[in-house]
């Protein structure tokens, strides 16, 4: 199971997960990886969204259009894997949205 965030931004994000990754956790692609090699968070290419009121039909949040829509999905067995998550989602610089 995993924990997902989603960011809104206006322009196309660019995600540096090595930079996000310091050991012992290592990034390949759009993964993130402890020393055990457990997944522990995995970013989605982002998606622009041009159609008025798709966000808000999907999320129940006003937004306006065209925006860019990023899903960071972080592993719920792993405690530090949402703080990772939360640190990438606020390095996109957009509006973050998680499930409560």
């Amino acid at each position: 199971m995993s924990r997902e965030l989603i960011v809104l931004t206006s322009e196309k994000p660019s995600v540096d997960l090595p930079s996000l990754a310091s050991p012992p956790l290592y990034a390949a692609g759009n993964d993130v990886f402890d020393a055990e090699g457990r997944l522990l968070l995995r970013v989605q290419e982002p998606v622009l969204i041009a159609i008025a009121g798709e966000v808000e039909r999907l999320l129940g949040i006003d937004s306006a259009v065209p925006v860019w829509w990023t899903e960071i999905h972080a592993a719920t067995t792993a405690p530090e894997a949402h703080d990772l998550a939360q640190r990438c989602a606020e390095t996109l610089d957009g509006t973050i949205w998680t499930a409560r």
